[in-house]
């Protein structure tokens, strides 16, 4: 292998790239708010998601985190109790990310004690900026449009110049009347009044008024709290489970909620709708795995042919039974949002094999998978050196010329993304 040709391919397939008008998948941003804490302040958004698994497993307690977070003590105190945590994961990609964000957006090489106080005072500096949201998307990442997922049900509020709405439907599967749930508060319903074709239907219109409203694919988070087999429930069972658990208001039993995901599929496949499924690895601690594996869903992808199927983190650790799903059928997909960021090796090998036995136009390369904005820049950053030195050193193999590779790095970075969403 010559090194001083991939580093030649990996320069030009780089530039290629940067000029490249991004469609990125999968995030989770408020298009209407430039920090997530109470006010601007550069740890409450770090440390808002993943590093602080990494601070959990290397031993630091949930206390220890709620006080690194909280804005209203002093950055340099926070930090200090920070810090001997910190260093235990200075090696992980999620602390990388952070490191790339500090010094490609505001500046800063390195999060120390010496940089944290700067760091913090042009974070506040920038994100006080209206305009703070599309610097980061459009100027330092060049992306066209984000399927944004931020857990709202008011598509219209969600649709920006920066993103396209993705709606969860999962409330549906498992109703209560929560007050801290968005969709539940819109559904409004006493499903004690109901029987199940009410509610089914009350479904269909809900869905039929959010693709009115723009958005453009359904989540499907539930990995997180159940496994992904649905079975085939039979109508006149799940008819008295849904009078049953009405009645008692108890939570809906696992074959009413499957029932319930097929109706949602059913429904979907007649708009000829996008459904992104959550598959390996959850964020957080203390997750069953199983719940994930993306062969769980198999027997979907056959009896719904008409829906196309986009599945995240490329299914990590279980990649290679995704890619398998993937080449068996049309319309399954694989997506590299958060896979980047989970473990770049592990991404840039996944991509590499993947380019061995898929249709490059079967792959979703980027989607940031962050709740704060300076988080994609980090994740985009390590998109782009994985796909180029991936690219490259198939190049400089003799497997690829440079007209394919760049032809691939279009399709994957927004060509891909863009049709079959139909942005």
């Amino acid at each position: 292998m010559n090194m001083s040709n991939i580093s030649m391919f990996y320069e030009r397939l780089s530039q290629f790239a940067d000029n490249i008008k991004i469609v990125d998948t999968h995030e989770h941003l408020n298009p209407h708010r430039n920090f997530v804490g109470e006010k601007p302040d550069v740890l409450c958004d770090y440390l808002s998601h993943y590093i602080t698994s990494d601070l959990q497993s290397a031993g630091m307690s949930r206390q220890e985190l709620d006080i690194a977070r909280d804005c209203n003590i002093d950055i340099n105190e926070r930090f200090a109790l920070l810090e001997p945590w910190l260093s235990k994961v200075r090696n992980t990609s999620y602390y990388r990310s952070l490191e790339i964000c500090a010094k490609r957006v505001h500046g800063i090489a390195g999060i120390s004690p010496d940089t944290i106080g700067e760091l913090n005072s042009k974070f506040i500096k920038a994100a006080s900026c209206k305009d703070y949201g599309s610097y980061i998307m459009k100027d330092l990442c060049n992306i066209e449009v984000s399927l944004n997922d931020n857990w709202e049900d008011d598509m219209r509020l969600s649709t920006t110049e920066l993103f396209a709405p993705v709606w969860q439907p999962v409330t549906y599967l498992n109703y209560t009347e929560k007050d801290d749930d968005p969709c539940a508060q819109a559904i409004d319903l006493k499903i004690e009044d109901l029987t199940l074709d009410e509610y089914c239907e009350h479904y269909r219109q809900h869905f039929l008024k959010q693709i009115s409203e723009g958005a453009k694919a359904l989540k499907i988070p539930v990995a997180y709290t159940r496994p992904l087999y649905f079975e085939d429930v039979d109508y006149v069972e799940a008819k008295v489970l849904f009078s049953e658990t009405a009645r008692s208001q108890a939570p809906f039993p696992k074959k009413l909620q499957d029932y319930m995901m097929h109706y949602i599929l059913k429904t979907a496949e007649e708009s000829s709708f996008v459904i992104q499924i959550h598959t390996g690895l959850q964020e957080g601690m203390g997750n069953n795995l199983e719940n994930s594996n993306p062969m769980l869903l198999r027997e979907l992808f056959a009896k719904y042919p008409d829906l196309t199927f986009d599945l995240f983190h490329t299914g990590y650790p279980y990649e290679r039974e995704l890619a398998v799903l993937v080449k068996y059928h049309a319309n399954v997909y694989v997506d590299f949002c958060w896979s980047h960021l989970i473990s770049p090796f592990a991404a840039r090998n996944a991509f590499y094999e993947m380019l061995d036995i898929l249709p490059y136009t079967k792959i979703f390369g980027f989607g940031g998978d962050y709740i704060f904005y300076d988080g994609v820049v980090g994740h985009l950053t390590l998109c782009k050196q994985n796909i180029c030195t991936v690219l490259a050193q198939k190049i400089s193999n003799g497997e690829f010329d440079i007209e394919l590779a760049e032809t691939i790095l279009q399709a994957v970075l927004r060509d891909n993304a863009k049709k079959v969403f139909k942005l």
